[in-house]
């Protein structure tokens, strides 16, 4: 009798954990991919998905933006492709000071 009742109870604490686990967190990266996206603007240095750094150079419409890696170097990607703006402080936190050599 007492395994009836903890059934749905066990059911319950199983879905909430999915929830918590899996859904929400993705929910909310999702919600800041879209603010990233539309606050895009010509000058904002990025970083692509695949690695690429570049300053955006242009907002197209239809989701697309041109993006410049090099001097008189533009390629064209989707704002999705955008993982983050790069800023120099996040560079140089990311850079871990090595001890010199004696």
């Amino acid at each position: 009798m007492t395994s009836a009742v903890l059934l749905p109870i066990y059911i319950i604490i199983f879905v909430a954990l999915i929830y918590f686990v899996g859904i929400r967190p993705q929910q909310r990266r999702r919600r800041e991919m879209e603010e990233l996206s539309k606050s895009l603007r010509t000058g904002d240095e990025v970083v692509t998905t695949s690695g690429i750094y570049g300053v955006v150079s242009e907002v197209e419409d239809g989701g697309t933006l041109i993006l410049q890696v090099a001097e008189d170097v533009d390629i064209r990607i989707a704002q999705g492709a955008v993982a983050r703006k790069a800023s120099p402080e996040s560079d140089a936190a990311g850079v871990v000071d090595q001890p010199a050599a004696e």
